[in-house]
């Protein structure tokens, strides 16, 4: 078999198609390089015959043990995700002469790819960080199974990579956004809006979730819609302990929700069938229908409304939520409440920029202790 190692052609023999085959996927996914290196190790015999591959769904395989605490659907998520990202190029691999290198080139092939929601953009930086995380905790369960001595994924350095920034509305622009809405759903969009909840959160409420007889009226969050192994949604416990959480809703929310039902009936269904509200059919029927007219110059200045400048998601309303709470002044800790991080720190990390108090504080910081520059160089 022919292969090119920096543009010269090399050659290898082997003793069935199988083993030509396999090194024929190497040298298309890791480079004829790479390939003789792997190919060197096991004529040596110092490579378990083991591949990342078989190595991966023995990790996600309940049965192993090597994996604990995750649902059924997050573990078919992992997998789904590990086929889709960096088996493509190291799958082949024994997964003992993987090395830092391989792990790099794998990343440079990711980060070059095109997003599967399409429109010209690359892979997300959280989506590789997330691929990322896999491929280190399947390496680290190879290093306890005393299969290779390192984890070659461990502290690899990752770009930063093409990250969407949260669209953070004004409240004339929620009110615009609310205006263009179908009518029906309008009490939903209110309540993402009024609570910061997440997706499948609020759409997991149920009106025995609800207390209006307590002033203010508030919700219980205390289960989300949940990816099943059938890739299915199912009712699950929250992201988090912290996820577990009452938060508090104004009158106009409440009113918002309609007629109380039964207690384990959903707040917020579909119209007809009165089912879960997908997210899928949320954005295509009601959600950018809303946004394209929310953005029409002409129908806005025609209602008297602000129109919308960047395009929102329906999480981008949890984003807005938060940044309201800041601007009033609410201590970062009591929205970590409210939002349900488990980490104060992701807290700060995704909102402490707009704590406006803070920029104040600093530029008074630095104001004072360079007050005198100028007048000192005037002097001089």
């Amino acid at each position: 078999m022919q292969f090119r190692i920096d543009g010269r052609v090399k050659q290898e023999t082997f003793e069935n198609e199988k083993a030509a085959a396999e090194f024929a996927r190497l040298v298309t996914t890791a480079g004829g390089k790479a390939a003789r290196d792997v190919l060197t190790r096991r004529a040596e015999g110092t490579s378990a015959a083991v591949t990342l591959r078989t190595w991966t769904a023995r990790y996600l395989d309940p049965a192993s043990g090597l994996l604990t605490g995750v649902e059924p659907g997050t573990r078919k998520g992992y997998e789904r995700a590990a086929n889709n990202s960096f088996l493509r190029i190291l799958g082949d691999f024994p997964v003992d002469a993987i090395q830092r290198a391989d792990v790099g080139r794998w990343l440079a092939w990711q980060e070059a790819q095109p997003s599967r929601r399409g429109g010209g953009r690359a892979v997300a930086a959280k989506t590789i960080r997330n691929y990322h995380g896999i491929l280190s905790s399947v390496l680290a369960s190879a290093v306890s199974e005393k299969i290779r001595e390192d984890n070659p994924a461990y502290k690899t350095r990752l770009s930063k990579g093409q990250k969407r920034e949260g669209v953070f509305l004004s409240p004339e622009e929620f009110t615009t956004l609310l205006y263009f809405t179908q009518d029906y759903y309008q009490g939903f969009v209110l309540f993402l809006a009024s609570t910061g909840c997440r997706w499948g959160e609020a759409t997991a409420l149920t009106w025995g979730d609800v207390n209006a007889r307590v002033t203010p009226a508030v919700v219980r969050i205390d289960k989300a819609w949940k990816k099943s192994e059938t890739n299915t949604p199912v009712l699950k416990h929250p992201k988090s302990s912290k996820a577990r959480r009452t938060i508090s809703i104004q009158p106009d929310a409440v009113a918002a929700m309609g007629d109380k039902g039964a207690t384990n009936e959903l707040v917020f269904a579909t119209r007809v069938l009165h089912r879960r509200i997908s997210n899928q059919m949320f954005r295509d029927r009601v959600w950018n229908p809303a946004v394209e007219k929310a953005m029409d110059v002409d129908l806005c200045e025609a209602a008297g409304l602000v129109p919308l400048t960047r395009r929102p998601t329906p999480h981008d309303l949890r984003h807005s939520h938060a940044s309201w709470l800041i601007a009033a002044g609410t201590p970062l800790p009591y929205v970590q409440s409210r939002l349900g991080h488990e980490s104060i720190q992701t807290t700060v990390n995704v909102y402490g920029h707009l704590v406006p108090e803070a920029h104040i504080q600093m530029a008074d910081v630095i104001g004072g202790t360079l007050a005198n520059v100028r007048t000192l160089k005037q002097l001089t």
